[in-house]
């Protein structure tokens, strides 16, 4: 009987001694599991993240290769180590990494606004996305000199780089000097009257100041003595005035001009605009001449460098004026380059010449429907692909339509009949102007001219020719090149377009204020959810953006 009871015992005993021994493994190996890892986004999924000391058999039962990691979200997994246990761990994906991106020099004058804090910095790389862009204080500059100013970039998740930005500030109070201003003696009869004959301005800080001159009070059909005003202005905004008596005489054609005219012999070419009559080839050869003098000093490094120089140039040197009638591609060229001013017309004439003589390939776009009336702009083929570009000013909107796909370019201004022309860049062969709905509403449906010069009151500036300035611009320029921002959605439900891991909520909480999703028997992760009435599949959770963080404007659409 002792016997029996010391059997027992000795059972007892070691089964004790198991139970204990089974008791201390599982807590050790509970301690060296680590329930929940985080790792930086973008980086890889290692097992060694999910222990202390990582035991030789430690593996994924869930199959973690379909997981994006460069997307933060939180995932529920398995794992299976020391040769017994199948636990479940969390997974946490976050974004801690602040963006990159490299600086783009400025140059401005002091009487310059400065440019937005987003033309300053370039090359822009994050993996959550970009939340906003702001200078760290906003720049005023009372004197000239080199300054570092710095811009801070934020994602959505509140990571933020310091950029420092070089600007060069220019304290130019010098007004150019006006030369070569004369009285002028012009026939009724002359089409092509030359105002800039011998006018020059020069300037100790701008190479090229623009040269304009007011002849609205001249009634051409009436001979008569008249005042014509010059104005030589530089890039920032300094301006000299000069006045002109111009002598209008009325002449009759001789008898040999009026039979050839009559017979319609005569060196004639057709119009460009469709307007009616010939005009003479020498007005052609005449807008030529100027054109090859602009031209001189619009070359750039390739043909997208010289477009864009031809583009602001026609865009800064010519201020809109309406036209009466319907000149030819040639007077209109040639009004342009002589008189600096003009209409729509007259912006795409002077560009078209000027590309013409570059070699650039182009053609006329003209606005369909005609909505009060036409318009007209430049297709340029550029890399070898045909892109919009519109120099012409437009109503509180100072800036260019360079290099534009039709989605960029689309407003009430640019409705046209794409079967018409070439396939435009980004794949375009129609367009249809009712398929996307105008963004631009303003008041009227046609450009406005320029303030009109005057030797007191309010004076018309120039646009500053800042290599970063916000334009319309789609694609690069004779400046730097800025890569495109990564747009951010700011809510649970992702965007259509990018196939993002499914919020799931549950009230678990978490430092980050992050819903895990709710358990699951499956082994692999999928951002779908299931088609068919099978156990819920583990779906990873998007990190919610804190509502006290940037977020992302990607509206660069400042409206006419």
């Amino acid at each position: 009987m002792f016997k029996t009871i010391g059997k027992i015992g000795a059972f007892v005993y070691c089964a004790a001694i198991v139970a204990v021994s089974v008791i201390f493994t599982i807590r050790d190996a509970n301690r060296n599991l680590k329930h929940e890892a985080v790792i930086e986004a973008g980086t890889g999924i290692r097992i060694q993240d999910f222990f202390e000391s990582c035991p030789s058999d430690a593996r994924f039962v869930t199959d973690v290769s379909n997981i994006d990691t460069t997307e933060p979200a939180v995932y529920k997994l398995k794992v299976f180590y020391d040769e017994a246990f199948e636990k479940e761990v969390v997974l946490r994906i976050e974004d801690h990494t602040a963006p990159k991106g490299i600086a783009l020099p400025q140059s401005l004058y002091t009487t310059w606004k400065a440019p937005e804090a987003a033309d300053c910095v370039g090359y822009l790389y994050d993996l959550s996305g970009i939340g906003k862009i702001e200078f760290e204080e906003e720049p005023v500059f009372k004197e000239g000199g080199d300054y570092d100013v710095p811009v801070l970039v934020t994602d959505v998740y509140g990571n933020t780089a310091k950029i420092d930005v070089p600007f060069n500030v220019i304290d130019d109070r010098k007004a150019p000097v006006l030369t070569g201003v004369k009285d002028l003696e012009f026939s009724m009869d002359d089409e092509d009257p030359d105002f800039f004959d011998g006018v020059e301005a020069s300037d100790d800080y701008d190479e090229d100041p623009v040269i304009l001159i007011d002849d609205t009070k001249v009634d051409y059909e009436n001979p008569g003595t008249y005042v014509v005003k010059y104005m030589a202005i530089d890039k920032a905004g300094n301006s000299t005035y000069r006045q002109a008596e111009l002598k209008l005489t009325k002449t009759t054609k001789s008898a040999s001009q009026t039979t050839a005219a009559a017979n319609g012999s005569g060196d004639v070419s057709g119009g460009g605009s469709g307007g009616s009559g010939g005009t003479s080839a020498g007005t052609k050869e005449k807008a030529q001449q100027l054109a090859r003098k602009v031209l001189s000093g619009l070359w750039g490094k390739d043909d997208v460098a010289t477009a864009r120089n031809i583009f602001n140039w026609v865009h800064s040197h010519i201020y809109y004026a309406h036209v009466p009638g319907r000149p030819s591609y040639a007077k209109a060229a040639y009004r342009g380059f002589s008189k600096r001013s003009g209409d729509c017309y007259v912006y795409y004439a002077c560009s078209k010449m000027l590309l013409d003589l570059a070699g650039i390939p182009n053609m006329m776009v003209k606005r369909y429907p005609v909505s009060g009336s036409n318009h007209y702009w430049n297709l340029v083929k550029l890399n070898g692909q045909w892109y919009h570009c519109d120099s012409t000013v437009f109503k509180h909107r100072r800036t260019i339509y360079f290099m534009c796909t039709d989605k960029q370019i689309n407003d009430k201004y640019h409705h046209f009949n794409g079967k018409l022309y070439p396939a435009r860049a980004g794949g375009s062969t129609d367009f249809k102007p009712t398929d996307t709905p105008t963004p631009i509403p303003t008041e009227t449906s046609t450009p406005t001219p320029a303030p009109e010069i005057s030797p007191t009151g309010n004076q018309p500036s120039p646009t500053p020719e800042i290599t970063n300035d916000p334009t319309i611009t789609a694609g690069p320029t004779s400046g730097t090149t800025v890569s495109p921002t990564p747009v951010v959605t700011t809510t649970d439900t992702p965007s259509p377009d990018t196939p993002s891991p499914t919020p799931v909520t549950t009230t678990t909480a978490d430092p980050t204020n992050t819903p895990v999703p709710a358990a699951t028997n499956t082994n692999t992760p999928v951002p779908t959810k299931p088609t068919e009435p099978t156990e819920p599949k583990p779906e990873p959770t998007k990190p919610k953006p804190d509502p006290t963080k940037p977020v992302e404007n990607t509206d660069t659409n400042n409206g006419d």
